[in-house]
């Protein structure tokens, strides 16, 4: 209607400088920081009294829903990171250099290339030049795999499109040939590296965008997955509605369209032109049903969101799980998990375990027997030393998630504290000074104050559980403590029992 359009007039300005920024600046950044710096930046453009929509993003700006679609069909993640990586990188006048240590981003390019004939290479490739020069020439799109953190100055021409006209026709410059330049020519660029430092001057020749997973990411991602599995028929309808709404809108455009040129073409006074009355009584009724569509179309949109909400913690579950797999490569680089081999479990888990009605009851099951599952198989790759170290990593993960572990008790029992006064060690003769000073650390945590402060009334018990040969299986007098809070106590008196103590936690919890 006339007011959405001088309404969207109003705002043109601030979407677009919004929009622009994100484009120019946001692309390296993770999820985290860039909705940090989307917030900041609409506080200085509210306080610069720049008219702007509220929830202004380069998606909602920038993106169209038909195209986001094939992009997904294509094999772009659905989340919303992924989805503003796309979006970035089909607005934006230079190449993209995606990060991308989950092949995510290159799995799509392959997927959305194919049918343009995309010609895949490496820069250690013997005939890379003449690849680029063929795509180039014939308008096709290409993609480097696996670069590093230099690229090759023979790229230069293409990365700051150096082109020119000569004889009426846009050509470029590769090494000593001159090659017509196709407008349809992209480029893709793809690194494996997960945290690359690029010098300035190669990043001002790119335009780098971060790939790499994130728990809110993945967790989108494994939503989707989840609600394809469970109901597919709700995914479907979703789709439905994306394709249709786009539909309407290209219909009520057309509409528009056809009005505007009869008024141009028209001669004389509008009230005698016929075919035009007839045409905007039409458009009148075609407007008003495509509005009822669109307003039953939200109305879905909204019942399938809250539908799909039920299923969250399953996805949640799975990206924990995930990003334990992920932190095993820091005890023992051998130890690599790929995204489609968990997500290959994953759908498993729902397809192996029984269905029931209750919505409730199968997000337990499903739970339980993913966690099982991974613990089983990746059990089968680990040496026998590391087995628990994972186990009580799943473990914690998934209390830490619940609330059950407090985060800085489980950076004491990582690393230690320091102790915030000295006291008179009450017990020297069995109590070592260094176990003495861990005890007086634990009063940094709130929930250890009554500890430290009963600990020398309570110091005769205290030395049965230093003397017994199963000091992990011993009560302590403070009875508000958990089982995990008991380790941080054990991790002070007897620091040699810790395992056996993480062991039957993990057998207890999970």
């Amino acid at each position: 209607t006339i007011e959405n359009i001088n309404e969207n007039m109003k705002t043109l300005v601030g979407d677009i400088l919004i929009s622009a920024g994100c484009v120019a600046y946001m692309g390296p950044f993770t999820d985290k920081y860039r909705r940090a710096l989307l917030e900041d930046w609409h506080n200085v453009v509210t306080n610069a009294g720049v008219p702007h929509t509220a929830d202004c993003n380069p998606v909602s700006t920038l993106g169209d829903p038909v195209t986001i679609r094939i992009w997904q069909l294509d094999g772009l993640p659905r989340d919303v990171l992924s989805t503003e990586n796309a979006v970035l990188v089909f607005n934006s006048k230079r190449w993209p250099l995606f990060i991308d240590p989950q092949g995510q981003a290159n799995r799509w390019v392959k997927n959305m290339g194919k049918a343009q004939g995309l010609t895949i290479c490496k820069l250690t490739d013997r005939d890379l030049m003449r690849s680029l020069e063929g795509a180039v020439r014939l308008g096709k799109p290409m993609l480097i795999e696996n670069v590093g953190l230099e690229l090759d100055p023979a790229l230069d021409p293409v990365l700051t499109r150096q082109t020119f006209v000569q004889s009426s026709q846009v050509v470029i410059k590769l090494g000593d040939v001159i090659v017509p330049f196709n407008s349809d020519f992209r480029l893709f660029l793809t690194t494996r590296m997960a945290n690359p430092h690029y010098t300035p001057e190669v990043a001002v020749k790119i335009l780098l965008v971060n790939f790499t997973l994130v728990p809110s990411g993945l967790q989108d991602q494994l939503l989707a997955l989840v609600v394809m599995q469970e109901r597919p028929d709700l995914e479907e309808l979703r789709s439905n509605i994306v394709t249709s709404s786009a539909q309407m809108r290209a219909d009520l455009k057309e509409i528009q369209d056809r009005i505007l040129i009869k008024l141009t073409t028209s001669e004389g006074s509008p009230v005698d032109n016929i075919d035009l009355i007839l045409m905007l009584e039409a458009s009148k009724i075609k407007t008003d049903e495509i509005k009822e569509k669109v307003e039953a179309a939200e109305m879905t949109q909204l019942d399938i969101d809250k539908t799909r909400a039920l299923y969250i913690p399953v996805a949640n579950r799975g990206q924990i799980l995930f990003f334990c797999l992920s932190d095993l490569a820091s005890v023992d680089p051998m130890y690599q998990y790929s995204l489609e081999w968990f997500i290959n479990i994953f759908i498993g888990s729902m397809i192996n375990t029984e269905k029931t009605s209750d919505i409730d009851d199968r997000i337990y099951d499903v739970n339980e027997y993913l966690t099982f599952s991974l613990y089983s198989n990746v059990c089968r790759s680990l040496f026998e030393k590391n087995k628990l170290q994972f186990a009580f990593l799943l473990c914690v993960r998934i209390m830490l998630d619940k609330g059950l572990i407090d985060t800085h008790e489980w950076m004491f029992l990582l690393s230690g504290g320091s102790p915030l006064k000295e006291m008179p060690n009450p017990a020297p003769n069995w109590l070592s000074s260094r176990s003495w000073s861990e005890v007086l650390s634990l009063e940094n945590l709130p929930n250890f104050h009554k500890f430290v402060e009963t600990f020398s009334l309570h110091i005769a018990r205290y030395k049965e559980i230093f003397d017994s040969p199963d000091p992990h299986q011993q009560p302590i007098p403070v009875t508000e403590l958990d089982e995990f809070q008991k380790l941080l106590v054990l991790k002070c008196l007897r620091p040699d029992k810790v395992t056996q103590a993480m062991q039957q936690l993990v057998a207890e919890d999970i």
